[in-house]
């Protein structure tokens, strides 16, 4: 990766104070231009975190820069493109060194360096926009959808892996989702009929011909802004379109994503809603000028959103998250996703744009965020293998008035905060029981919610940044096929790590794993590879599915429960208890450390009479 500075030689991460105040004017000028050219959007962005409005400013910013730009009908064609072609040059180069003379750029390349967003993807957005101009119209609904999946996916994608970052675990492949793409469509035709009027003057009808067709109106009757029978009848129509789409979106997506976005998606549908309302209402009035929904229309529906969502992001995202997240873009570490040295964040090229992208080397551990220290413990004493039962996450929901699956994502951001505690003690081994196979006796909702959010914690790859090599432990028999690859993805591109190894249990149950060393033995015997009467404890470990795994030293479980439920049992044999009251999701990497000095004062004799003395240095 070639090695690059800011024009005053250092990071983003470590700007002076010129810099600084030169980025929060940057991002108050993306503020101001959402807000006053896409005064909904931004309204909805007011639902997101604190902590995600400056980067929501700085995407949108940029897209709508874009968009604007083409849509001028004060310079030719062939100048907006060119004006085109050249910012968006202009933000490429800005990404590679990491600071800009425009606002928006500038606030952009901020974003994109401190919370790892796929530059790849952000690129091929502008790339969409860029060819809008090179087309007159589109011809067909396979085509127009096309055109606003090129245009749009991105952006919205980009925001859930910014929630990642900040402790909330979401899809971040959302077109991966049942229901998105219908969304994205319902928001392109609801953003089209709101920006009709612009798109007349500059002569473009962007509404696929065989609509037009259909209702018998040509696109000269609508660049004249002629309200005949026919054209008002066809406006009728998309505004039922894209509500239908709307609806059908909150539909299939209520049920996957958390609390705290959904609120968002509601709020958007309800509010997209009400503007498609205004502009059918406007009748021809609304080829003229840009239409708003009535404001108190607006508060009424986003009054009670905002309520509920400060609530949600409160509940579902750690203490001091927020404060902690929107302090790092001035933090003097390096954002996620960026070499440690002082590179730019690689231009991924071609078809490795979405493939897993580890860092090298290493990023050290994440401090905690109110800034504990690990304990001083002597390495010989430290336990070689902790396994943890990460118990206790739906109960814990379950008493705040939250769904089940709320607990699930926030015993994600716990496991998180552990992880990084276990690369600060320099623990080898640490195992955690993710999914047995006792708990497809949950309901299907669950389990799915489940998967869901497994599936987009491993995808999000924060565990790539630091030194840590993830193993699945279990079996795939009955796990969702997208699951099973992104185990096995994260397995590979951590295969060559050294530090801690991650142990995850997904569909693990310890009396199937000594059933399945049975039937290997069995078979070996049948085949004449063993000697009954010479199997031995070493030779039965050896059929073992997992046979590598050491044993564990220190078993520990939360949330109140005393019992090893099914996890480990080979493995755990002599392993040191330890159980504690809080559930999974109240814990993090101080829990660990208490534990691990607690079996530091243990006496170890695994049958002697007596055992060594603890080292001097463990508390």
């Amino acid at each position: 990766m070639r090695r690059t500075t800011t024009r005053s030689g250092t990071r983003p991460g470590t700007r002076s104070g010129r810099e600084l105040s030169a980025l929060d004017a940057a991002y108050d000028e993306c503020r101001r231009l959402v807000r006053t050219t896409r005064p909904t959007e931004y309204a909805l962005m007011q639902l997101m975190p604190p902590v995600a409005r400056p980067v929501s400013w700085a995407l949108y910013a940029a897209f709508a820069f874009a968009d604007d730009l083409l849509d001028r009908s004060a310079e030719a064609p062939e100048e907006r493109g060119r004006l085109l072609r050249e910012w968006r040059a202009a933000l490429e180069a800005d990404l590679a060194s990491g600071t800009s003379d425009d606002p928006v750029r500038l606030a952009l390349t901020d974003a994109v360096w401190h919370w790892g967003l796929d530059l790849g993807d952000l690129l091929d957005a502008l790339d969409a926009v860029q060819r809008d101009d090179d087309r007159e119209s589109v011809a067909t609904w396979a085509e127009w959808r096309e055109r606003a999946h090129a245009q749009n996916m991105s952006w919205p994608e980009q925001l859930m892996r910014m929630l990642v970052r900040v402790g909330l675990p979401v899809p971040v492949r959302l077109r991966d989702l049942p229901g998105f793409t219908r969304f994205v469509e319902g928001l392109f035709l609801t953003d089209m009929l709101r920006d009709l009027p612009e798109d007349l003057d500059g002569g473009h009808v962007w509404f696929p011909t065989e609509v037009l067709d259909r209702f018998q109106v040509t696109r000269a009757e609508l660049l004249a802004r002629e309200w005949t029978p026919a054209v008002r009848r066809l406006v009728a129509h998309l505004a039922d379109q894209a509500r239908e789409w709307l609806e059908d979106s909150r539909r299939a997506l209520r049920n996957t994503l958390p609390l705290g976005p959904a609120i968002v998606l509601d709020s958007a549908v309800a509010l997209f809603g009400a503007e498609l309302d205004a502009f059918v209402r406007a009748g021809s009035a609304a080829l003229h000028r840009q239409v708003r929904v009535p404001r108190h229309i607006e508060w009424r529906i986003l009054g009670p959103a905002r309520a509920r969502a400060a609530v949600v992001w409160r509940l579902t995202l750690p203490p001091g998250r927020d404060a902690a997240a929107e302090a790092s873009r001035t933090a003097a570490h390096r954002p996620a996703g960026v070499s440690g040295d002082d590179s730019a964040p690689a231009l991924p090229a071609g078809p490795e744009r979405h493939t897993t992208r580890i860092a090298e080397p290493p990023l050290p551990p994440r401090p905690h965020r109110d800034g504990a220290r690990p304990p001083a413990i002597a390495e010989a004493h430290l336990p070689q293998h902790v396994a943890i039962v990460m118990d206790g996450n739906g109960r814990w929901a379950t008493g705040l008035g939250l769904p089940r699956d709320e607990g699930h994502r926030a015993g994600a951001v716990a496991l998180r905060d552990v992880v990084q505690g276990a690369l600060e003690i320099g623990l080898a081994h640490l195992t955690v029981y993710a999914f047995s196979t006792e708990n497809w006796k949950r309901s299907p909702d669950e389990v799915s919610k489940l998967f869901a959010i497994m599936r987009a914690e491993l995808l999000d790859g924060e565990l790539l940044d630091h030194d840590v090599r993830l193993r699945w432990v279990g079996s795939p028999d009955g796990l969702p096929e997208d699951v099973v690859e992104v185990l096995r993805a994260q397995e590979h591109a951590t295969r060559n790590r050294t530090g801690l190894t991650l142990n995850v249990c997904v569909n693990y149950g310890g009396r199937a794993e000594l059933a399945r060393a049975g039937a290997s033995l069995a078979r070996a015997a049948l085949a004449g590879e063993v000697d009954p009467a010479r199997v031995s404890e070493q030779l039965f470990a050896a059929h073992l599915p997992h046979h590598a795994l050491p044993d564990v030293d220190l078993l520990w479980r939360t949330s109140g429960e005393i019992r090893t439920s099914n996890f480990l049992p080979w493995h755990a044999h002599y392993a040191e208890l330890h159980f504690t009251d809080q559930p999974w999701p109240d814990v993090d990497r101080r829990d660990l450390w208490e534990a691990v000095v607690a079996y530091t004062h243990r006496k170890r004799r695994k049958g002697a009479a007596s055992a060594p003395a603890p080292a001097e240095g463990t508390e």
